[in-house]
């Protein structure tokens, strides 16, 4: 166990479980998708002028996109903090 961990330890490890749970949900996301789970899931993003809507989207697809969301996030963090 470190004794003293660093700004570098933190950051090593929150990027391991943010690529962790990013990857267990596309993965699972996957699963559903070839199971052929239906359900009623809505996803919309708006940022600025520009809007995404997704509607009756599988929910296997839902969680494939909040994982690649998740290493979206994780990687732009990561690089900005270098």
């Amino acid at each position: 166990m470190l004794q003293n961990p660093t700004t570098v330890h933190i950051t090593i490890f929150a990027t391991i479980g943010a690529f962790s749970v990013s990857a267990l949900s596309i993965f699972l996301g996957y699963k559903l998708f070839v199971a052929g789970a239906t359900g009623k899931f809505m996803f919309s993003v708006v940022k600025g002028e520009a809007a995404v809507n997704f509607f009756s989207v599988a929910p296997g697809l839902g969680f494939a996109l909040f994982g690649m969301l998740i290493v979206i996030y994780a990687l732009r963090k990561v690089i900005r903090s270098n």
